[in-house]
């Protein structure tokens, strides 16, 4: 298991992949219409995803605020498809990536260690986090794993309504 460094955590809206830098301009303010209010969310649960029948990445979800994040992907899929990338295809999952599966070992019992992390995360561990921006972010793969840089930040605007998930 490759562990993801906690600095490098982050719940993905939509993977854009390789964009050429031209392009750059038209989906920063594409981007920069998506309207959302502030809210709370919370780490909880986990799981595996799987390639090819084997596991290749333990996730955590989201205990709180995961409707939020989905209709924020949502919004920023709206806002992107002129843009020429496309709607979401899939269920969206809001998750952090917290480790990624080198080499499964045969016998290896990937739902019991997904239930411990669980078990693990269901403490008081994780405080709610308030998201009051949405980050546009150019990740650079490594030997020593991704290096993120914030392309444009995107700030929440506060319509005066409470989160029906509450605050932090």
């Amino acid at each position: 298991m490759s562990w993801t460094r906690p600095g490098n955590w982050h719940v993905t809206l939509k993977f854009l992949g390789e964009v050429e830098a031209a392009r750059l301009p038209e989906i920063t303010q594409a981007l920069r219409s998506v309207d959302f209010d502030p809210f709370a969310l919370r780490l909880g649960g986990a799981g595996f995803f799987a390639q090819g029948g084997a596991p290749r990445t333990l996730w955590t979800g989201l205990a709180q605020g995961g409707e939020h994040c989905a209709r924020l992907a949502g919004a920023v899929d709206q806002a992107l498809e002129p843009c020429g990338l496309g709607l979401r295809t899939g269920a969206y999952r809001p998750h952090v990536t917290l480790g990624r599966v080198k080499q499964p070992c045969e016998g290896d019992d990937w739902r019991e260690a997904a239930g411990l992390v669980s078990r693990e995360l269901a403490g008081a561990r994780f405080s709610p986090a308030q998201v009051g921006e949405m980050l546009l972010w150019r990740s650079v793969l490594g030997p020593q794993g991704p290096k993120y840089a914030a392309v444009e930040g995107y700030p929440a605007r506060d319509h005066g309504g409470r989160s029906e998930e509450g605050t932090a």
